[in-house]
């Protein structure tokens, strides 16, 4: 073990596959064990009686469930506000980029040092959004506080919007030096930790109800594996973009252009993902909607509005959906980039045909993507009304989407790297 160790960390070797699984698997210990300290100045104890007897569709609770991972002797520790502000600020700044080309042109045009420009303003953003959160929170809380003093409430907060910049650094570092996404590997154990402190077998009542669920949630899991790996091929006319693939070695392109290429030309066209922006619809849905519903809870009473956190939920993911589609997806570049390659498609003129085609052709598959989602959320709630069994209803399945979703990510990478290993 200790050659392996030392192996590992050796000055050679110090970009290998087992080298960034060290580093995720410490960084997310030291997220886990931050999430163990309990925050000072309130009664841990008691909160946790009162949350005992919330509904687990409680905003509060589903925010502490997902992004901070409940489920330890710590209720709320430094970390409680999690990813939560860094993601807030993520949607503000990806807004802003769509809508000031000054924003967007660091995106599309300076490469590597504009995304830094804009993970800064991400990251100062985040400041703003920790401090505002703390403040609600500390609100929300304060009955439970041991003294009610401004010095009190001061420290608190401070605690809390220290412990969100330090997430927001563990998640930098995951993105840098470890593997995947770290917004999504954060969230991604908090929910296994809190699938975990679950009891979903007992060995005395597996019967048929429960064997019943069992398939149930495997064929959940079956679609979404579909909504990852789906894609929707448009046709290309070149017989030349076989002979770029294999003779990339000769061909003179910018490296961004040529690994484009790669991914997107399949052998038969075209190759566009059904869902472009993965899981992040779900997680930034998630994380709104609490907030969303803890308003809209007094509208509900008051006018008897069924399922009206459900649709908010479903127009968000929806919405979410097609703006990081269209965000990301930029039919002009991708247009000029398969010009380069030599690559048409079929019955459409290269130029600007090309690129309102492409543009069209994103923009329904992005809004197909985001119904594919909802229509796997209400078949897990028509499911569990009908079976009405334990299993089920301990599943939440945003979180499972999430956990399939980057599951599926991270043995991609993993595939990745130990085949540039070995080749």
């Amino acid at each position: 073990m200790l050659n392996f160790l030392t192996k590992t960390f050796s000055k050679n070797e110090k970009n290998t596959p087992n080298t960034k699984i060290l580093i995720t698997l410490f960084v997310l210990f030291l997220y886990r064990f931050g999430n163990a300290i309990p925050l000072s100045g309130i009664d841990q104890d008691a909160l946790k009686r009162s949350f005992s007897q919330l509904d687990s569709r409680n905003a509060i609770m589903q925010i502490i469930n997902m992004y901070s991972g409940a489920g330890g002797t710590t209720l709320l520790s430094p970390f409680s506000l999690g990813i939560i502000p860094f993601i807030n600020s993520s949607i503000l700044i990806d807004l802003l980029t769509a809508l000031f080309p000054n924003l967007e042109k660091l995106q599309s045009e300076e490469g590597s040092a504009g995304r830094r420009k804009l993970l800064l303003y991400k990251k100062l953003v985040t400041i703003l959004f920790a401090i505002g959160q703390s403040i609600f929170l500390i609100i929300y809380l304060k009955s439970y506080f041991y003294s009610d003093s401004l010095e009190t409430f001061f420290l608190t907060g401070l605690q809390l919007t220290t412990g969100a910049l330090i997430v927001v650094w563990l998640s930098t570092t995951l993105d840098n030096k470890g593997i995947g996404n770290g917004t999504s590997l954060i969230i991604f154990t908090n929910i296994i930790v809190g699938l975990l402190s679950k009891n979903f077998v007992n060995v005395e009542k597996i019967d048929s109800l429960f064997i019943v669920q069992a398939f149930v949630l495997l064929f959940l899991v079956i679609l979404i594996a579909l909504s990852q790996i789906v894609r929707v091929n448009i046709g290309v006319v070149s017989a030349r973009q076989l002979t770029f693939l294999e003779q990339k070695d000769e061909i003179v392109q910018k490296e961004e252009e040529e690994e484009f290429v790669k991914q997107v030309i399949a052998d038969n066209g075209l190759a566009i993902k059904l869902n472009q922006a993965g899981i992040f619809p779900i997680i930034i849905a998630s994380n709104l909607l609490p907030f969303l519903s803890y308003f809209t809870a007094a509208l509900q009473s008051n006018f008897n509005i069924l399922y009206l956190n459900n649709i908010l939920y479903y127009l968000l993911i929806i919405g979410f959906n097609y703006f990081y589609t269209i965000v990301f997806w930029d039919p002009e570049k991708i247009s000029e980039q398969l010009r380069k390659a030599s690559v048409s498609i079929v019955n459409i003129t290269p130029g600007k045909q090309t690129e309102l085609h492409l543009e069209k052709f994103v923009r329904g598959t992005s809004i197909l993507g985001g119904v594919y989602l909802c229509i796997i959320l209400l078949l897990y709630e028509f499911m569990k009304q009908v079976i009405n069994g334990s299993l089920l209803n301990q599943v939440n399945i945003s979180s499972l989407i999430i956990l399939v979703g980057v599951a599926y990510d991270l043995q991609r990478t993993l595939r990745g790297l130990y085949k540039n290993t070995f080749a």
